[in-house]
């Protein structure tokens, strides 16, 4: 377990009152405000996160950016609603931000409306540019056929992830349940090999894997399987 330091603690406090505007933070401008909430959003902190974005909206609330952040902020904590409303308004202030409607597909995902995902998502890719993560947007077609019980289409969208970032292994995770409902354990096999070469002390993984060798019968191969996640477990 990792316990958190003296100088973490005082540090975290600091940006605390900091963001409560105690160190002077009234001279701040909204891209300050920005920079502020990126930082604590980077750390998990989304309830801060959300207050420092809307700092930089009262003082700035015509750039689509700071409604797509805070959005994805509320998305962090469950507040679906209002962050579907803040990418609603990103994109009405800039109806070619990519970065909003992929955030709407997400907010569609988490509240059932898979086929408006389906569109937002595709709109997403359309208004892409280059240094977008587009892979984020062929994720999310993924879940929402998924949903839809679309697998052979949510197989071709995490395929198209997959080939921009080859090493996300949440991709190759929704690779494989997707290829499970289709019952080719082969091919889930084969991306539980990639998963295991690109994190090899992951526990859950092996486990997962030596699963789907004892649904092929591969007796052999699962009991190693299994021995390597109880390896990694006892090493801690």
């Amino acid at each position: 377990m990792k316990f958190v330091s003296t100088v973490e603690l005082i540090l975290s406090v600091l940006l605390l009152i900091l963001l409560c505007g105690c160190l002077g933070t009234e001279g701040w401008s909204a891209q300050d405000w920005i920079e502020q909430g990126n930082r604590f959003a980077k750390d998990g902190l989304y309830t801060e996160a959300v207050d420092a974005y809307s700092h930089s909206i009262r003082l700035d609330p015509i750039n689509p950016k700071v409604w797509t952040y805070r959005g994805i902020a509320l998305q962090h904590l469950g507040r679906q609603q209002e962050a579907m409303n803040d990418f609603d308004e990103a994109i009405r202030l800039n109806p070619d931000d990519s970065g909003a409607w992929q955030g709407k597909a997400s907010s569609y995902i988490e509240s059932g409306q898979y086929k408006q995902a389906i569109k937002s998502a595709e709109r997403s890719l359309e208004l892409a540019k280059p240094g977008d993560k587009k892979e984020n947007s062929w994720l999310l077609l993924g879940f929402a056929y998924n949903r839809l019980e679309q697998y052979e289409d949510a197989l071709q969208k995490f395929d198209k992830a997959i080939e921009l970032d080859p090493k996300r292994i949440d991709l190759w995770q929704h690779k494989a349940y997707t290829l499970t409902k289709l019952g080719r354990y082969m091919e889930v096999l084969k991306c539980y090999e990639v998963m295991t070469g690109l994190e090899p002390d992951n526990p859950e993984i092996w486990n997962k894997k030596g699963e789907i060798h004892l649904a092929l019968g591969q007796m052999n191969e699962a009991n190693e399987a299994f021995a390597m996640a109880k390896s990694l477990i006892e090493k801690g």
